[in-house]
């Protein structure tokens, strides 16, 4: 992606804290999470300008995504299983 003059001098003035909205898209909705969520993790490790950094820091935040979070198909796989209260004393 080209950044026009004014981008340039943003990106300048605000070193590592502009977020290119493209990539904030690029994540809604394909993770339950909130907005702001993914818009914190790009800012942590894409805000830069320049492309390689941007594709390294896409990949940690996909992989992040990915590990802590549950799809809404796979819900029952994240539920704990249940105890054996079998042999278990009671305290009270």
């Amino acid at each position: 992606m080209q950044l026009d003059a004014l981008d340039q001098l943003a990106a300048q003035a605000f070193d590592g804290f502009i977020v290119r909205k493209d990539l904030v898209r690029r994540f809604k909705g394909q993770y339950p999470v909130p907005t702001y969520v993914g818009e914190f993790l790009l800012g942590r490790y894409c805000s830069s300008t320049d492309e390689a950094e941007i594709q390294e820091g896409l990949e940690i935040v996909q992989r992040q995504l990915a590990s802590r979070t549950v799809r809404p198909g796979r819900r029952s796989c994240s539920r704990p299983a249940p105890r054996n209260r079998a042999g278990a004393s009671s305290s009270t």
